[in-house]
């Protein structure tokens, strides 16, 4: 059994094109709890009428990513029986992905255990361009990347190249997990990663753990990068930029990224330092650009 857990709030379209790709996936032994936290656009009343078959769980709107995901892993594990192989697949709503896509990650997972599968993610709005494709992290000076530039971002290339990939996180966008990871490691950490991080942090956790972290490339996940908090601005502020430092929605917050660094990195403070010196370079360099001559 795989238990999909989908956080929702106020995307009513969005949800509605998720779940309907997953109606339709063929690989059956699956369920889905939405897990509604707070919506008022009518969310819950569009789910009850065309999805009857998911399991709809509410919060009162402060649950965040992280909480919501947990309430939804709590379900599973209530109904999970000692012996099975169940799993929880974690998906976000601003995604949809082919009928295919349970049994590619069903088939990874018995090629790769003991493992966490991660999904290949690209822009719905441009299928070839390569979004996510595992990353690489080191633990003293906040270097790394995205392994989807080793690719130069083409998913084409991917494929040709690679059937998987090891990677040193996994976020939360299209991640199966088996139920005795959260039993080993515990869940996503709601106090210190209420919305960002959570996943990547899980994800370290399971890797220290003995879990290989694999990302199929035969999972694809088509992904609204617009509506994404991962897509940055080009034009970004000032006052943008620095708010974000502060924003409980924002990757960058550095309370969240002081938490991981001491939480995960070899050098703790020093990490973090590299870690805001990057994302401040980052930002300069992108307003550089904006600045120079055409």
């Amino acid at each position: 059994m795989i238990t999909i857990v989908i956080p929702v709030h106020n995307r009513r379209e969005l949800t509605r094109r998720c779940l309907a790709c997953l109606a339709v996936q063929t690989y059956r032994n699956h369920r889905v709890v939405v897990v509604d936290d707070g919506s008022t656009d009518g969310t819950d009343e569009m789910i009850r009428q065309q999805f009857p078959d998911v399991i709809v769980l509410k919060g009162d709107g402060n649950l965040w990513w992280t909480e919501a995901t947990n309430v939804g892993v709590r379900y599973a594990q209530e109904y999970d029986v000692a012996g099975e192989q169940n799993f929880v697949l974690t998906l976000n709503d601003d995604t949809e992905v082919k009928p295919d896509y349970l049994q590619t990650m069903v088939d990874a997972y018995e090629s790769y255990k003991p493992c966490l599968i991660g999904s290949v993610s690209v822009d719905i709005d441009n299928p070839d361009k390569l979004e996510f494709a595992g990353t690489y992290s080191e633990f003293y000076f906040a270097k790394g990347g995205p392994l989807a530039a080793e690719y130069n971002y083409d998913y084409k290339e991917l494929v040709k190249r690679a059937t998987y990939v090891k990677s040193d996180s996994l976020p939360g966008r299209g991640t199966l997990i088996p139920m005795q990871v959260f039993t080993e490691i515990g869940l996503y950490d709601s106090k210190r990663f209420a919305h960002y991080m959570a996943d990547i942090e899980f994800s370290v956790r399971a890797q220290k753990a003995g879990y290989k972290l694999i990302v199929n490339t035969k999972s694809l996940v088509y992904e609204y990068v617009k509506a994404t908090g991962l897509f940055l601005n080009q034009k970004q502020s000032w006052k943008s930029f620095i708010d974000s430092f502060t924003s409980i929605r924002s990757p960058t917050n550095l309370t969240v990224r002081y938490n991981f660094a001491i939480a995960h990195a070899k050098t703790k403070h020093l990490y973090f330092l590299c870690d805001v010196g990057r994302i401040c370079a980052g930002f300069f360099l992108r307003k550089a650009r904006l600045m120079k001559p055409m």
